[in-house]
């Protein structure tokens, strides 16, 4: 229930909370399955969402809800009943049940994010849209200086000797519509880089260039992989189970109990 209350609003419909809470029950599984992490060899997770999954107490999210804690507790331990024991498989193992707060209309293959392509976290589209999510697009300006100290930090290679519109060129989309790769003072970095540089809300972005600032403009917030909260939260709205809404993310997996 605590991870449930970190991960996904309270507010959201019942079998949104219900997917969510299978995804975190197995993301747990999964990682206790692979052995403890650096970080904390002392347990199995943590409760940094940096680092593994968010998490807060009930008297934490009572004092968040005000006067829907009630309501809301009541769904949270709903969602864990609803699931207790489920838990997601691909050939009978975990997965790694990732997830992410929107999407802008289509989730990201794990390749494109990650070094690798696992065959349950492909490209799926997703229903969320501006009407549906708080800040779907943002807008992010850095002062020139600033984007530019930023970028030479990591890549000490690129110039900037040109003029504005010559700093930021090249940029290439992947089917997702993410930005695979742009090219930044002459140098060429993934688009996965670029948001991670400027703390961008997701890599759906385009950039322009002027004398004393660049502007981001950015759609969706997360890395894109797996499960879209927001697109749970709509899919539920029109009338799909828990389970319709993980099969939805999640290509070819089933759900049961583990081990």
């Amino acid at each position: 229930p605590g991870v449930v209350r970190g991960e996904m609003p309270a507010a959201f419909s019942q079998q949104a909370l219900d997917a969510q809470a299978v995804a975190e029950r197995t993301f747990i599984c999964y990682h206790m399955a692979g052995g403890r992490k650096d970080a904390h060899p002392e347990a199995d997770v943590c409760t940094s969402p940096a680092c593994c999954s968010a998490y807060v107490s009930q008297e934490d999210a009572a004092a968040r809800w005000g006067d829907k804690a009630e309501e809301y507790e009541t769904k949270v331990q709903q969602a864990v009943r609803d699931t207790d024991g489920q838990i997601i498989l691909y050939d009978g193992s975990p997965i790694l049940a990732a997830f992410h707060s929107s999407s802008a209309g289509v989730t990201a293959d794990s390749g494109d994010v990650w070094s690798s392509s696992l065959p349950y976290l492909h490209s799926v589209e997703s229903p969320e849209g501006e009407d549906t999510v708080p800040n779907y697009y943002s807008v992010k300006e850095i002062p020139a200086a600033e984007f530019q100290q930023t970028f030479l930090a990591a890549h000490p290679e690129a110039s900037f000797a040109g003029a504005p519109e010559t700093w930021v060129t090249g940029r290439m989309e992947n089917a997702s519509g993410r930005v695979e790769t742009v090219t930044i003072g002459g140098v060429t970095v993934e688009g996965t880089e670029v948001r991670s540089l400027y703390g961008l809300r997701s890599a759906c972005f385009t950039a322009e260039a002027a004398a004393d600032r660049v502007t981001f403009h950015v759609t969706g917030f997360g890395h894109g992989v797996g499960m879209s909260q927001y697109g749970a939260n709509q899919l539920a709205a029109e009338g799909k189970t828990w389970q319709d809404i993980l099969h939805w993310y999640y290509t070819d997996v089933t759900i049961g109990p583990y081990g």
